[in-house]
């Protein structure tokens, strides 16, 4: 649990958002397995090819999963979270407190 003399967050390198864009080749999958074999353009999909079609977009959603789970403070809960919240707004509530003291005695000495 973060406290107040932990040390700021390292910034974080997100992965690219290509890791997570499986939506359309999946889309392009199901696309050609629904066709109407009336209306085939020859880029249909039987439905035994499927499996091997799809392992691609396996691959891609395993490493989307792979990526999140690399995140920092992905296994926190939200509680852990709401603790660090309220610790850093009480942190803000008393920084503030100081910097209007230290305006304050500005003034009076100005």
């Amino acid at each position: 649990m973060p406290s107040s003399t932990s040390a700021p967050a390292q910034p974080t390198t997100l992965p690219s958002a290509d890791t997570f864009d499986f939506i359309p080749p999946l889309h392009t999958l199901l696309s050609r397995l629904l066709v109407n074999p009336s209306e085939s353009t020859g880029n249909t999909l039987s439905p035994k090819d499927l499996a091997t079609e799809a392992a691609a977009i396996k691959i891609k959603i395993q490493e989307a999963r792979a990526a999140v789970q690399g995140l920092p403070d992905v296994d926190r809960t939200i509680e852990e979270q709401q603790e660090e919240i309220a610790e850093l707004e009480e942190r803000i509530r008393e920084q503030r407190m100081v910097l209007r003291e230290v305006a304050e005695a500005g003034r009076k000495s100005g």
